[in-house]
């Protein structure tokens, strides 16, 4: 099983119910959130049904724990530290995404906030196709 980077690129306006619903349940509720989820077959029918209004790919492991090294949060809106990992009984960000993949962890039972708010891409969204990765580095170059 591999993990999947999903990014929210479009807003709130004149959004479907079905849609909004998928796309809370996808943790993406605002305007360039990002969440990390399972690649399986649900997850895989809710970004096609939500497919107009994000980006998804495949993230490697290392991306995925810069993700959450950056812009990760715990509950509180604390960053998410690897003190705080240590605390849970986890010893890296690879190890908690491992974990998390073999469905043995769920971000919200360690209080881990299941999504990241990031800032706009730096250069803003490109006209051309695109992938998550590179909207992903784009929107990491801009901040902290």
């Amino acid at each position: 099983m591999t993990l999947i980077v999903a990014i929210r690129i479009k807003g709130t306006v004149n959004v479907s119910e079905r849609v909004d619903r998928t796309l809370r349940l996808l943790h993406l509720r605002r305007k360039f959130n990002a969440t990390i989820l399972r690649d399986d077959p649900v997850t895989r029918g809710m970004l096609q049904r939500a497919k107009d209004y994000i980006v998804w790919q495949e993230i490697p492991v290392e991306k995925a724990a810069e993700l959450l090294q950056k812009w990760g949060r715990t509950t509180g809106w604390r960053p998410l530290t690897l003190e705080y990992l240590r605390s849970k009984g986890i010893n890296s960000y690879e190890e908690l995404l491992k974990l998390y993949e073999d469905r043995k962890v769920k971000f919200r039972e360690l209080g881990i906030k299941p999504y990241v708010g990031l800032p706009p891409p730096k250069r803003g969204i490109p006209r051309r196709k695109y992938t998550a990765l590179e909207l992903l580095e784009r929107m990491m170059q801009n901040g902290n």
